[in-house]
């Protein structure tokens, strides 16, 4: 066979092989109605684990990558949830959200998210023309606040006088100490919880993604919040109020910190990127990546992170006591002192 005709055989195999994918989602999406039908849960995470072994047992049959293959696997397993994430809800499951500010960009995927669904969104915001207003509250079924730290505090208290005390209320942000005392003050008489989304808006959708709850005293309104993004394939978990901002310390404002740091020693390197690029490791590029990604992102969000988390003391003196260990460590001839610390990050990283 010619080059062109070996090519256009590739073609022909590549065809069967997408149709037999949309098949699998169609057989998928009747598999999420049966689900709805008998009350189960999107995702288990038993039969994900069943799917995955029988790909791995097939690519060794074939004598096919394995890694190749559980990344197909993993594909093929998120197309899957996410077409039965996005099956309408029964009738009569449909409930009406209000979003303060709706017109942001985490708003906005919150909104196409549950609007997929069949609820029905009402948008709260400045930059949105004919938008509900926070006097509206009290016909809602859920009020979800996607607007900046500093101002989640007002419009908490503005809905605690608006809002019906079946209304479920909860903000999606990236701290809590700045608003925590309202927070807990309103859960004594009113479904109000606390939702971290850890990711932002580019994320494709909620499949594998990390969902925190925070319970600021009233139990029933997480496990609604809970139940209102349980089918979209998120590792949900629980946590009390007062340690999510310890947490994001680390997990927000120390990686955030590092990855400012470390773009902000190339740019006044005067190495342009281009350079660092053409003589860069595999370590170098994996930051690199990183760096950039952070770098595009909203400083007046990143700014608020930094400067409004009350938790971040202790993570700042972790990190500034760290670099200056390494830098001790890596300045000193004799070597003990350095592999010591790679020993004990080694141990660290062990299951």
């Amino acid at each position: 066979m010619h080059l062109d005709e070996l090519r256009n055989e590739i073609g022909r195999l590549d065809r069967q092989i997408l149709q037999l994918v949309a098949q699998r989602i169609s057989v998928a999406r009747d598999i999420g109605r049966m689900k709805q039908e008998q009350g189960l849960p999107v995702r288990n995470l038993e039969v994900e684990e069943r799917v995955l072994e029988r790909h791995l047992n097939t690519a060794m049959e074939l004598g096919l990558n394995p890694r190749a293959v559980r990344e197909i696997s993993r594909i093929l397993i998120q197309e899957a949830i996410e077409e039965q994430a996005s099956l309408p809800r029964p009738e009569g499951s449909q409930k009406d959200i209000m979003i303060v500010g709706g017109a942001g960009k985490m708003g906005q995927w919150m909104a196409e998210l549950l609007s997929s669904c069949g609820h029905i969104i009402h948008v709260v915001d400045p930059q949105a023309q004919g938008g509900s207003s926070l006097q509206d509250a009290g016909g809602m079924d859920v009020v979800m606040v996607s607007a900046p730290i500093s101002k989640v505090d007002g419009i908490l208290r503005e809905l605690d006088s608006l809002a019906a005390e079946d209304t479920l209320i909860f903000d999606i942000s990236s701290l809590k100490s700045p608003f925590s005392g309202t927070l807990r003050t309103m859960a004594a008489s009113k479904k109000v919880c606390s939702v971290h989304p850890m990711f932002g808006p580019s994320a494709r959708s909620m499949y594998d993604r990390n969902l925190l709850f925070c319970d600021c005293g009233c139990r029933e309104a997480v496990d609604e919040a809970m139940d209102l993004f349980d089918d979209h394939g998120a590792r949900m978990t629980v946590m009390s109020l007062e340690e999510h901002d310890r947490y994001m310390s680390y997990v927000l404002g120390m990686s955030h910190a590092v990855n400012i740091a470390f773009f902000t020693a190339l740019e006044r390197s005067g190495v342009p990127l281009d350079e660092f690029r053409r003589m860069s490791s595999t370590t170098f590029l994996k930051h690199l990546d990183t760096a950039k990604s952070v770098a595009s992102e909203d400083p007046d969000l990143y700014h608020e992170i930094q400067h409004l988390n009350q938790k971040s003391h202790d993570s700042w003196e972790a990190f500034s006591n760290a670099v200056n260990m390494v830098k001790d460590a890596s300045l000193r001839e004799e070597p003990s002192a350095f592999r010591a610390i790679m020993d004990r990050g080694r141990r660290y990283f062990q299951p």
